[in-house]
């Protein structure tokens, strides 16, 4: 284990944010192409490559997705191996880099994407329902990523 003592509780919320991160970024760099793609924007809500293929169009979007992708598999890597051995500064940098990127996802989704509070939240009770289940899912996320990051 790590040097520091942790709870039981933030254990396993390291853990779960860990394993959430890198495989969130694994589902964001398939970018909603082929077959797989289209099926895990379907089911999993890849609304990270949805919401910035409606923002930029080409190679911008990729681009940015990609990055997106590589800043959430590197930071829940990061939080895993955290577990095991003390990080030092490259922790602090990860988590940093992680919760930027998880504002601009709460950004780029929740207020600009489909159904965000710019683009049709309140235009009926189902997609308000689903803007509030997403932007719940969101912030429930950014206090895990705050949370955890306090703790470490």
């Amino acid at each position: 284990m790590a040097t520091k003592k942790k709870s039981l509780g933030m254990l396993i919320l390291q853990i779960a944010l860990g394993c959430f991160l890198l495989a969130f970024g694994i589902l964001t760099l398939q970018l909603d192409k082929g077959v797989l793609g289209k099926f895990q924007a379907g089911v999993t809500g890849n609304e990270v490559a949805i919401a910035v293929n409606k923002l930029l169009k080409g190679d911008a979007a990729n681009i940015v997705i990609i990055l997106l992708g590589i800043c959430e598999i590197i930071s829940g890597a990061g939080l895993l191996v955290s577990l095991f051995t003390s990080l030092g500064k490259a922790a602090s940098i990860f988590n940093l880099v992680v919760l930027i990127a998880w504002i601009v996802v709460i950004v780029v989704i929740d207020v600009m994407g489909p159904f965000g509070l710019l683009n049709g939240a309140f235009e009926s009770t189902w997609t308000f329902l689903f803007f509030l289940k997403t932007f719940a899912m969101h912030m429930l996320v950014l206090g895990a990523i705050l949370t955890v990051n306090h703790k470490n």
